[in-house]
């Protein structure tokens, strides 16, 4: 049976859940209208037999009668409107008004029933049990049902709707960046598992294209140096010091990036840990500004901290700030680029500004993919390749911080650092 409902689509089990619960909702409903239907014909029928009852005996044997051990009361004509029978006065009257001389009242959780001759009133103080006992008790009944049918219903519901809890796992998974995480199938069923297999051959699938990129981009550096170092060796053989110093500096950077590309990737996939320096903070971000003082664009820093040293790693602080200095310069239209190092909350935020071309909203989500630009074109003069920013964000998560773009298209782009432990001093501080 279990592996037959496991088998149903969503709509036949929220189907079946429906039509059970109404079909026990109406079982109920029945029996209790028809008991409270029936009490009309079993109030009748105790009036005729109690007619029957007292009907041709005499007061003494009325006297010795019993009903269910309840004694019957005889009062005689001379004793009817005393003060000590005036509880049955009610009773009195509706008997003496009946074409029998018979009258039933409910008393209580029971029925009291009377007889009246000119002689002799006699009353049967209790027997049965009164419509509105039975009634609260059909209506308990009732509301027990409902409280039970509610419970299954929604103990059925959390079973139907678990598997959409397991997705949105997976999609939170997904979502950071955990390619490996696959949603348990044995806690789906029908149209979910189905949804659930494909979403884990998705993953699969990203992960292996997320791994190829990783062995293409670790297999870039490697097989870039080798012609590197031999146009190390060749521009020693050219003459002009201008084109000879162009190269070696065009050289360096190609170098820059190599280290960066290999050191992200190895960062990213949890090759060993990152050493900490201690770096003098004005000296390191004034040295960095300086590299771009002679370009096309104002380079203003403000340091709005007093601590003068924090802890990270120099080559690729340095590889960090440069490509997010490199890129607001570019990117600027000539106007004045602004870094702003601060304090906050203990963390070393470290800001980017600039007043250029700006991002589309729409493209803010994938900037530090790899190889992703806003403008198409791969061409170094429309701003490179599109691993500056990929570059930056793999550095800053390996020192444990965060990085957030905050660019309006036309007015600007603001890149913001939070280094998080940078004031903290390590355990085990690199040389």
């Amino acid at each position: 049976m279990i592996k037959w409902l496991s088998s149903r689509t969503v709509f036949s089990m929220l189907l079946l859940n429906t039509v059970i619960s109404t079909c026990v909702l109406v079982v109920v409903l029945v029996f209790s209208l028809q008991r409270v239907a029936d009490e009309h014909p079993r109030r009748y029928l105790s009036k005729t037999l109690f007619a029957n009852l007292v009907a041709d005996k005499t007061p003494e044997q009325l006297a010795n009668m019993q009903v269910d051990g309840i004694p019957l009361k005889v009062i005689p004509a001379a004793e009817m409107y005393s003060d000590a029978n005036k509880d049955y006065l009610q009773l009195l009257t509706m008997a003496q008004r009946d074409a029998d001389g018979i009258a039933m009242i409910a008393n209580g959780d029971h029925y009291i029933a009377a007889a009246y001759n000119s002689d002799e009133f006699i009353v049967l103080p209790q027997f049965g049990r009164s419509l509105s006992s039975q009634a609260l008790h059909l209506i308990g009944g009732v509301v027990i049902a409902v409280i039970l049918v509610l419970l299954i219903n929604f103990y059925t519901i959390h079973l139907l709707t678990r598997p959409f809890i397991e997705l949105r796992r997976g999609v939170r998974h997904a979502d950071k960046g955990d390619l490996n995480y696959r949603i348990p199938l044995d806690r789906t069923y029908g149209e979910y598992r189905t949804l659930a297999d494909s979403f884990n051959n998705m993953l699969a699938r990203l992960c292996h294209i997320h791994e190829a990129r990783r062995h293409m981009l670790l297999a870039i550096p490697h097989e870039v140096r080798t012609p590197l170092a031999r146009l190390k060796v060749r521009k020693d053989l050219i003459t002009d010091e201008a084109l000879r110093l162009g190269i070696l500096n065009d050289i360096v950077n190609v170098e820059r990036i190599l280290d960066a590309i290999l050191y992200t990737e190895k960062n990213q996939s949890g090759e060993g840990d990152i050493p900490l320096h201690r770096i003098a903070l004005v000296r390191f971000f004034n040295e960095i500004a300086e590299e771009y003082r002679h370009g096309k664009s104002e380079i203003l820093v403000s340091i709005n901290t007093q601590r003068p040293c924090f802890y990270s790693h120099p080559v690729m602080m340095a590889v960090l700030m440069r490509n997010l200095i490199g890129n607001a310069v570019f990117y600027g239209q000539s106007r004045p680029v602004t870094i702003s190092v601060s304090e906050v909350d203990e963390a070393l935020v470290i800001e980017v500004s600039d007043q250029g071309i700006g991002i589309a909203a729409d493209q803010l989500p994938f900037m530090t993919e790899p190889f992703w630009r806003a403008d198409p074109s791969r061409q170094r003069e429309s701003g490179g390749y599109g691993l500056g920013l990929y570059i930056c964000k793999t550095i800053v998560d390996g020192l444990h911080g965060e990085l957030t773009i905050d660019s309006v298209e036309g007015q600007g782009t603001t890149i913001r650092i939070s280094l998080l432990n940078a004031f903290t001093k390590p355990e085990f501080q690199g040389e």
